[in-house]
């Protein structure tokens, strides 16, 4: 083979190889990059042509926020990152000093965990007026720490004062208060100081426990356990401890005398004492247990 035949081969061979890597990126390559980047145009475009409303969406996003924030930094209710059986009875204190002397009894029952927060319930016993303990849960209800009211009994109990000789209403009740706190960041809070709540004026209305009719109840002269206002505090199989709105302590019986009735009867597996009463004439039966707290 000569010499010039042997380059013309080679000169084929490279020629057609040019060829053919040419017709590769221009038919196959290449179509595929422009539909690629023809797909990537149009998301661009779509993106550019949303993006005034996004922006929008986006300011008014950052507003909501900025607004939500305010609101949590101004809210009222504070949770306390703790709270403990003298910190409460301190703050009951300071609910009286808006409300008036309310006389109670509290007793500690135990604390309920849950996701972010957790609360202390406390049981009270006491009596005070009407007017005084409308005011006394109204600012519990109402002022900056978070306290819940729960399974509140009260009634309406005439009593002659031994003072005045003069014949008034007292409101013996009993309550169950939960005490709300939170350690986790974002919930609880610091903000114990003053509160103004205290110091607005509560109307408390009508006194529906008031009888229509006195039973005008005779003075207590003998000094006479008030079954209404006494609290039970032991009971054994044939006797049982109380102590009366004096805070004495008694031993009674069964068929012992109180004011207005006698002990009936002793339920030692309840904890419970069963009394018989007349007021005006009316005659009813009140049980007391005793209360547990921990």
């Amino acid at each position: 083979m000569s010499y010039a035949l042997r380059n013309t081969i080679v000169l084929a061979a490279f020629l057609a190889v040019i060829f053919s890597v040419g017709f590769y990126l221009t038919k196959v390559v290449q179509p595929g990059e422009k539909n690629k980047l023809q797909v990537e145009i149009v998301s661009l475009d779509k993106t550019i042509a949303e993006r005034p409303s996004l922006e929008s969406e986006l300011t008014e996003s950052k507003q909501k926020l900025a607004d939500m924030k305010q609101s949590y930094d101004k809210r009222f209710k504070v949770i306390p990152a703790n709270d403990t059986t003298a910190l409460t009875y301190a703050y009951l204190n300071r609910v009286m000093g808006a409300s008036g002397f309310v006389k109670f009894d509290l007793l500690y029952q135990g604390p309920t965990a849950e996701k972010e927060y957790g609360y202390n319930t406390y049981n009270l016993k006491g009596e005070t007026s009407y007017p005084t303990l409308f005011r006394f849960i109204w600012y519990l209800e109402h002022a900056k720490m978070l306290y819940k009211v729960e399974d509140l009994t009260l009634a309406g109990h005439e009593i002659r004062n031994d003072s005045t000789g003069q014949s008034e209403l007292i409101v013996p009740f009993t309550m169950n208060l939960r005490a709300f706190y939170s350690s986790v960041a974002g919930v609880s809070s610091d903000q114990t100081g003053s509160d103004p709540t205290f110091g607005r004026r509560v109307l408390t209305g009508l006194n529906f426990l008031r009888p229509l009719i006195s039973s005008e109840p005779p003075p207590n002269v003998r000094g006479l356990v008030d079954v209404q206002r006494s609290e039970l505090r032991a009971v054994m199989p044939d006797k049982i401890f109380i102590v009366d709105q004096k805070g004495e302590g008694h031993i009674l019986k069964v068929g012992d005398e109180v004011y207005l009735g006698y002990l009936t009867r002793i339920i030692p597996s309840k904890n419970e004492a069963e009394f018989t009463l007349n007021e005006g004439g009316i005659v009813q039966r009140v049980d007391l247990k005793v209360r547990f707290g921990q």
